[in-house]
């Protein structure tokens, strides 16, 4: 259970949830840098990232829909499971992307997959604390 919930509340439910689908996010985005950084190129390693992605996709739209229940927020900022949810997306996605354009590059998928997803973090938690700041 996260820090600062109790059991019988009930946006401590929706925040178990929501840590849920970020520990799902998270697998996935794992999962896939393996898949990609190991395994070689094949029909069974785009099956795998093909899946990923659409999981990817799947755990995102879950976790939107948490994120609606969920109002809790420090100084005006979403809680970090919902940036940890983002990160995976964008690991997942991205590495996806590159090792699907260029199979032989594995390695460059996982760094694509990772900076892609700092970058997200880092432009969508800075323009949030802009606009917290407003």
């Amino acid at each position: 259970m996260p820090p600062g919930t109790t059991a019988g509340d009930d946006a401590a439910r929706v925040r178990r949830a929501g840590w849920l689908v970020t520990g799902a996010a998270v697998t996935v985005a794992v999962a896939t840098l393996l898949v990609v950084g190991l395994v070689p190129p094949g029909p069974g390693r785009t099956a795998a990232v093909v899946t990923a992605v659409v999981l990817a996709f799947a755990l995102a739209a879950w976790r939107a829909v948490r994120a609606r229940r969920d109002t809790t927020a420090v100084a005006g900022l979403r809680p970090i499971s919902s940036w940890l949810a983002a990160f995976a997306w964008a690991v997942t996605v991205f590495s996806a992307l590159v090792a699907l354009a260029a199979p032989d590059e594995g390695g460059r998928a996982v760094m694509a997959g990772l900076l892609a997803g700092c970058l997200l973090v880092l432009v969508g938690r800075g323009a949030e604390q802009v606009g917290a700041r407003s």
